[in-house]
């Protein structure tokens, strides 16, 4: 999911991370935060697939020509 925009987006993450990303890399970023949160507070099975979610999404980012921007908004 990512924002229908063509606008560079100005994103500040808790982690100190502040920098200027597509709506493409800035929709993956957010999906990771969902999917990392998600995977901590479900109980379960569904908390399992929120966790290879996060790891799929993860690994398609490594790909992405932003790389650099969504590992350090995530990590």
């Amino acid at each position: 999911m990512a924002p229908e925009d063509d606008q560079e987006f100005n994103v500040r993450c808790e982690n100190r991370f502040e920098g200027a990303m597509s709506a493409d890399a800035f929709g993956i970023v957010c999906c990771m935060y969902a999917f990392s949160h998600l995977s901590f507070t479900a109980n379960g099975q569904i908390a399992k697939v929120y966790a290879r979610s996060y790891h799929a999404l993860r690994e398609y980012a490594m790909d992405h020509c932003e790389v650099s921007a969504i590992v350090a908004a995530t990590d």
